[in-house]
């Protein structure tokens, strides 16, 4: 009988002590869930211009938010400018951009807050986001700490046209093509055929494939560009020798890019990022068209484009700042950010059953390689500056200048370097030299 009592008695002294020791993980779990029973008083968290078709906004925002936290009262954007709205008084609680060129305006506004305190009153597991997603914020900001966290990222492959493809008897490309590989296809497929001029690539922007070599544009500390190197040489050079194709000399960007390989459907391959929605593959459920991996450099393989990356900040300013993070734990969610991945929006979080299910509510892209998506890791992302759309545009005419007005890649290269710093100088109120 004493042994038996003795026993019991440690069972019950051993639940005590379970019940009183601290989670074995106190980061993991779900942010904001010792609040969401909590009774509180209305507020409103007002956002600014974002990305989001206003179905998105409700689905991925509005919804989750609602049926979480009831209290919460999302107030969309009045389509004003961030500046706009920050110099009448309007500074919204949560201001959405991208990393890359958008993250600028936040900085210069001076409406900076760092997640960090927020992070952990609400134990929120960085564990779970992609960690180049997080570096490419760190690199945009120059700052340790957080100041804002992505919810979705482009990612980055090969489009082809299937029936050009049969058309020329010319086998599919592959996972793991190289830019070579994708060169030799393109001079295969670009013919004159039946009065109509097939394109073999369309290797879009120069700025993307650069971007897989981590090759910036100007120098955070010198404000001098760095264009005219012979990475840039490289690169600008192949860009120019897949246009000097005969019959691919046809440089055709963004939306004119989207429109040859989709609409005309001329166009063999097209290396791009995400043209699902954007370039309205979805339009077309007839086009026989499949993806693979993006072509990668030898000296990065199984590297794609450096991270551009839609994210949320909190402004400094905000009253609501508890509220505002909550609402930005709710779109990362894993619950969130599953229905952004089924609906073909790719999730900048690692849960492999989330990525697995990429796509899978989207009926135009079924049987589709959408897998290839997750076989490159994105870049390493260099220093950006506000000044790199002038850097793009410089190497953008450079490309033009080789192929159309027949100048030398080091000609270019220095007349483009001569410009950025001329309109650096000019913004910056000094000499160019």
């Amino acid at each position: 009988m004493q042994r038996g009592i003795a026993w019991l008695s440690v069972v019950m002294l051993a639940g005590f002590i379970a019940g009183c020791a601290k989670p074995a993980n106190p980061g993991a779990g779900e942010p904001g869930a010792a609040v969401a029973s909590e009774k509180r008083d209305p507020v409103t968290i007002s956002f600014s211009n974002g990305f989001l078709t206003d179905e998105d906004f409700d689905r991925y925002i509005t919804q989750p938010v609602q049926k979480k936290y009831p209290w919460i009262t999302i107030q969309k954007s009045n389509g004003k400018g961030l500046t706009e709205r920050v110099g009448a008084g309007d500074t919204p609680d949560i201001v959405v951009h991208h990393n890359i060129g958008g993250m600028q305006t936040y900085l210069d506004l001076n409406l900076t807050y760092p997640l960090t305190e927020m992070i952990k009153k609400h134990r929120m597991d960085l564990n779970r986001f992609e960690p180049e997603a997080l570096d490419a914020v760190k690199a945009a900001t120059q700052m340790d700490e957080l100041v804002g966290l992505p919810y979705t990222r482009h990612f980055s492959a090969l489009y082809y046209n299937k029936d050009i493809f049969d058309k020329f008897a010319v086998p599919y490309p592959k996972d793991g093509i190289t830019w070579d590989e994708a060169y030799e296809l393109a001079k295969k497929l670009t013919r004159m055929e039946g009065g109509v001029q097939y394109r073999g690539l369309e290797p879009n922007v120069t700025e993307r494939p650069a971007s897989q070599l981590s090759l910036p544009y100007v120098d955070p500390t010198t404000k001098k560009a760095l264009v005219n190197t012979e990475s840039w040489k490289k690169v600008l050079g192949f860009m120019a020798k897949i246009r000097q194709i005969p019959g691919n000399d046809q440089i055709t960007y963004h939306g004119g890019a989207n429109d040859v390989f989709v609409k005309e459907q001329r166009l063999a391959m097209l290396a791009s990022n995400n043209i699902l929605f954007e370039g309205n593959l979805y339009k077309y459920p007839d086009f026989n068209w499949d993806m693979v991996t993006y072509p990668t450099w030898p000296e990065a393989p199984g590297i794609a484009l450096r991270n551009d990356q839609h994210m949320m900040s909190i402004a400094g300013t905000s009253k609501h700042k508890d509220e505002a993070f909550l609402v930005i734990a709710t779109v990362t969610s894993d619950e969130v950010q599953m229905s952004i991945s089924r609906q073909g929006k790719l999730s900048i979080l690692k849960d492999q059953s989330i990525r697995d299910a990429f796509g899978a509510d989207l009926d135009f892209a079924k049987g589709k390689n959408l897998q290839a998506i997750y076989k490159t890791k994105p870049a390493k992302s260099f220093v950006p500056t506000k000044y790199d759309s002038i850097g793009m545009g410089a190497i953008n005419d450079a490309l033009k200048d080789v192929v159309s007005g027949g100048k030398d890649l080091n000609t270019v290269l220095r007349e483009a370097e001569e410009k950025i710093n001329l309109k650096i100088a000019e913004k910056e109120g000094g000499s160019a030299k």
